[in-house]
């Protein structure tokens, strides 16, 4: 419950430093006079429509971090890119931002698959430690390389028959 409530406030306090960083950006640009570039305001448009589209589908129930928000997520990585271009020296519109952008997705990628991969190797060790050695004892018998491979077969030990009942008539 605690752990609930602190990732909860923490999301919370991140995604209002993210609205107050997106805000005093848009303030600065407007105090600079860049709200005239055609490509500026169209960029913070489609920011504007992203955002609502979130929205919506948080409204529908569905996890703004599931499967439906996957294309909304990839558009605003792909709105960040002439920023990212920009930082490095470049002007807006650099011929180099399609690399730019691919060299960041990959190294988002890269980092996250490299994360995840650690969480389920962390997974699996806990797990391994937790369970009981039956398993480990009954593995070997029915491995592919140990049960009837190259025309082996175990040692048959038949049971004795059963024991009968014989009835004394009378």
């Amino acid at each position: 419950m605690l752990k609930m409530r602190l990732t909860r406030n923490l999301a919370g306090v991140t995604g209002a430093m993210l609205v107050a960083f997106h805000g005093w950006l848009l303030a600065s640009q407007f105090a600079a006079g860049r709200l005239v570039d055609p490509w500026v305001v169209f960029r913070w448009t489609l920011a504007a429509v992203l955002v609502a589209g979130l929205v919506a589908i948080q409204r529908q129930g569905s996890s703004i971090f599931g499967r439906k928000s996957v294309a909304i997520w990839v558009l605003a990585a792909l709105l960040h890119g002439p920023a990212i271009a920009a930082d490095f020296g470049g002007a807006i519109d650099s011929p180099a931002l399609p690399e730019v952008v691919a060299t960041v997705a990959l190294q988002l990628v890269n980092s996250a698959a490299l994360a995840l991969g650690l969480w389920i190797l962390t997974g699996l060790l806990a797990a391994r430690h937790r369970q009981p050695r039956l398993r480990s004892r009954l593995a070997p018998a029915f491995a592919v390389n140990g049960f009837l491979a190259d025309g082996f077969a175990p040692p048959f030990a038949a049971r004795p028959p059963p024991k009968r009942q014989f009835r004394v008539k009378s």
